[in-house]
């Protein structure tokens, strides 16, 4: 313990002390002043009381006015005087017995007190020689009894200092280890519940990232939950596939000026540390074989990461990359439950769904609708001829044709086999006629490849055309119109666009005009 910290401790005992010694040094001062005219008062009672008295008063100034410098070097001095000074004043005493003892004992105890336990032992030798050299002068020894009870007395002084000093040092020293176990208990304490919070984030933020398969819309939650256990703001959290080098998931929650995306970062590793322009560091949580997560954030802020916060952060990634590749499935699934495998168009499914909203749509608003139902001209021939993998390849073809020749918001869409529909919003009979016509020309002058990769296969389509409400006023009416017109296109020759033919009711029968 520094000696500042002991004076700081026994700070009201030391005051008492110094006001003992004050008031021994002044009965010290009276005592020479009431014998200083005895005959037998010794010049060295004179030395002792100024020696013991001056350097009482110079302590008390020292001590009060410098009490926080090192207090060992005062009572060294003090021990030297005193030990001085009490020799003479036991010398030339004449008084019966030892009446100085109990000032040495007092000597003794309060080295041992205020001192390390070695340097206390040697003060306390020091108050043993003296007291053994006072009383020999004295001529107080004159048998051997006499120095075996000085002898005792000596020792017993230096067992006083050696003893206190023990004492009160395994009391210190136990102290100490009770404040350093009391210190590591509230480390300790800090640190489960630091633990136990971190937990509570990484368990909540496990329930929100799975709570939902669009793990895009639960992003500023989690960096906020993340920010509530780790000292890390305005952070940016990246989940990147290293094989098409695009990014699959990003969450900010204050994004970077200049920040370039992933594709500012080189992976080599696990402990790959990079920098994104200015002060924004970035880190690699997890390297898994096709992914990685990106932490990126102020540079100081990443730099006072712990280990424990290094933890949580690779935790969380984990889970995310679980979220984010359950999330591809859903959209993958989603996507192929509404998609045609072969020409990756609309499947009848998702035809009939937007069908329905479309005419839902144009009835609410009055509004125009068509549809164009498609077939390929002998098909079966292009399969007997070329092989069905070339007739795999124009049914592809074909649907890309389509995507090309139409508008983005008209819905292209297998209808099944070799026939395709388009929708066509808000447009009357006349425009899904042109709309029809570009893409029968369009088919007719493209050429397909065979199997040896040549551009010279040909194909035909027939176009059967249906408008609401000029040929239909529901879904099933204009689905049955659309099909008889194609139909009626076959009949007339191929390579055609035919629109429903009209009817009139006469006699109550349906007839043809």
């Amino acid at each position: 313990m520094d000696t500042p910290d002991v004076i700081r401790r026994i700070d009201w005992p030391l005051r008492l002390i110094i006001a003992g010694r004050l008031l021994a040094g002044l009965s010290l001062l009276i005592v020479h002043l009431i014998n200083a005219g005895s005959a037998t008062y010794a010049v060295s009672t004179i030395v002792g009381v100024t020696m013991y008295g001056g350097w009482t008063i110079v302590w008390a100034v020292w001590a009060y006015r410098l009490r926080t410098r090192d207090l060992t070097r005062i009572l060294t001095a003090t021990a030297l005087v005193d030990a001085v000074a009490l020799c003479m004043l036991t010398a030339a005493t004449c008084a019966p017995g030892d009446p100085y003892f109990a000032w040495y004992v007092a000597e003794a105890v309060l080295f041992a007190l205020l001192l390390r336990r070695r340097r206390a032992w040697t003060l306390a030798g020091v108050l043993a020689i003296s007291y053994a050299l006072g009383t020999a002068l004295r001529g107080a020894v004159t048998d051997p009894v006499c120095y075996l009870f000085l002898l005792v007395s000596a020792g017993s002084l230096l067992a006083i200092g050696i003893v206190v000093a023990i004492v009160l040092g395994r009391q210190e020293e136990r102290q100490r280890k009770m404040e350093e176990q009391r210190a590591e208990m509230e480390t300790l304490n800090d640190r489960l519940e630091r633990s136990v919070g971190e937990l509570r984030a990484v368990t909540e933020i496990t329930e929100l990232i799975h709570s939902t398969l669009e793990v895009e819309a639960v992003g500023p939650m989690l960096l906020d939950i993340l920010e509530k256990v780790i000292d890390i703001p305005s952070a940016s959290l990246y989940v990147i596939d290293k094989a098409k080098q695009e990014t699959l998931f990003t969450t900010s929650s204050a994004r970077p000026m200049g920040f370039r995306g992933y594709s500012g970062f080189e992976i080599s590793g696990p402990s790959t540390t990079s920098e994104a322009t200015g002060a924004f560091s970035c880190i690699e949580l997890v390297d898994h074989e096709s992914t990685a997560v990106i932490l990126c954030a102020d540079e100081g802020a990443i730099e006072r990461l712990t280990r424990d916060d290094r933890v949580v952060l690779q935790a969380v990634a984990s889970e995310l990359v679980v979220a984010v590749e359950n999330s591809r499935l859903y959209r993958l699934t989603k996507r192929l439950s509404i998609t045609d495998e072969l020409t990756g168009l609309h499947n009848y499914r998702f035809l009939q769904q937007r069908l329905d909203e479309e005419l839902s749509r144009a009835k609410r608003y009055g509004k125009r609708l068509s549809f164009l139902m498609l077939d390929i001209d002998d098909f079966k021939r292009v399969n007997d001829v070329h092989g069905h993998r070339v007739g795999d390849q124009v049914l592809a073809e074909v649907g890309r044709l389509l995507k090309s020749t139409v508008r983005e918001v008209d819905i292209v869409a297998r209808y099944g086999g070799e026939e395709f529909s388009v929708i066509l919003p808000e447009t009357d009979a006349p425009g899904a006629f042109i709309v029809a016509e570009k893409i029968r020309e369009t088919v007719s002058l493209h050429r397909f490849e065979d199997a040896d990769g040549q551009p010279v296969v040909h194909a035909t389509v027939c176009i059967g055309l249906a408008s609401y409400p000029s040929h239909a006023n529901d879904k099933e009416s204009l689905l049955r119109a659309a099909d008889d017109a194609v139909y009626h296109a076959k009949a007339t020759g191929k390579d055609r666009v035919r629109a429903p033919r009209l009817r009139i009711r006469r006699g109550g029968v349906e007839s043809p005009i």
